[in-house]
């Protein structure tokens, strides 16, 4: 059996770091260029509007158009594995995937450069970053693994299809911030396809992801990972608690919008980041 990129080898732990080294340091340096240079200029572009905002806007602007940029690369790609890749399937444990091993490695490179995107030039609560952090950390603890190791692909494939709710998300945030009103025919479609999105993707994905979990917990496979196999459960854990508190608000924020159709109220309400 072959080892790297083509799928079944004996189950042996090999180290790899190139993955993360060079797809996750050439994803760092490239966000922060787009954070710092590229959004600026497009931006102001596309939507002159971009101009008037606030030096603190416009930092919380670059930050998601950042965010996008990583969601399309993160919604391809994984797409891609799971519906590509048979043997992704056929070995959930040991398959090696080229493609699963640079995503990861992408993201966790975006996830560095975002947190120093909001710790020295964006304005985010306390409340809120610790909350990004933990997210974050999670994230990166567990793509380090599977970049770097070539293990748990399909599980890393199945949370990384989450990022098809992050454009909505980040969409929200800009109509509000262009003051947008929430009446608005555009902001009503995108508030239902962010509610939609986040569902599908993050909360039904969840005991499809816990279940699949389930069949190989205990199995000479996943022994075999040692330490490694933490990663299907520690950071999950973590994200799925984020995930079910930022649904509750999301929601609740939704139906606040539709109950205000009624009766003329404040555009005040909470900016949702991506997530």
């Amino acid at each position: 059996m072959e080892a790297g990129g083509t799928g079944a080898r004996p189950h042996e732990l090999k180290y790899d770091p190139s993955y993360v080294l060079y797809g996750g340091g050439a994803s760092f340096l490239l966000n922060i260029i787009l954070f710092r240079l590229v959004s600026p200029v497009v931006s102001g572009c596309l939507v002159p509007a971009y101009r008037t905002l606030s030096i603190r806007d416009r930092m919380d602007w670059n930050d998601r158009f950042i965010s996008n940029i990583n969601a399309a690369l993160a919604i391809t790609m994984s797409a891609y594995t799971l519906f590509y890749e048979d043997a992704l399937s056929a070995d959930k444990v040991w398959h090696d995937s080229y493609v699963a091993r640079l995503a990861c490695g992408i993201i966790a490179g975006y996830m560095l450069a975002d947190v120093i995107c909001m710790l020295k030039w964006c304005h985010v609560g306390a409340g809120e970053l610790l909350g990004f952090m933990f997210h974050h950390a999670a994230t990166v603890y567990a793509y380090y693994f599977i970049s770097a190791y070539g293990v748990l692909c399909y599980f890393g494939m199945l949370r990384l299809i989450a990022e098809v709710s992050t454009p909505p998300v980040n969409q929200r945030w800009f109509f509000d911030i262009l003051d947008v009103p929430r009446s608005n025919c555009c902001v009503l479609l995108n508030g239902m396809l962010m509610v939609a999105t986040f569902f599908f993707f993050r909360m039904v994905t969840m005991p499809i992801y816990w279940y699949q979990i389930w069949l190989v917990t205990g199995t000479d496979a996943v022994l075999k990972l040692g330490h490694i196999q933490l990663i299907m459960y520690i950071p999950c854990f973590v994200l799925d608690a984020l995930n079910l508190y930022w649904f509750y608000k999301m929601c609740r924020g939704f139906i606040k919008a539709i109950k205000g159709l009624k009766k003329p109220v404040a555009n005040n309400s909470a900016k949702f980041k991506t997530v």
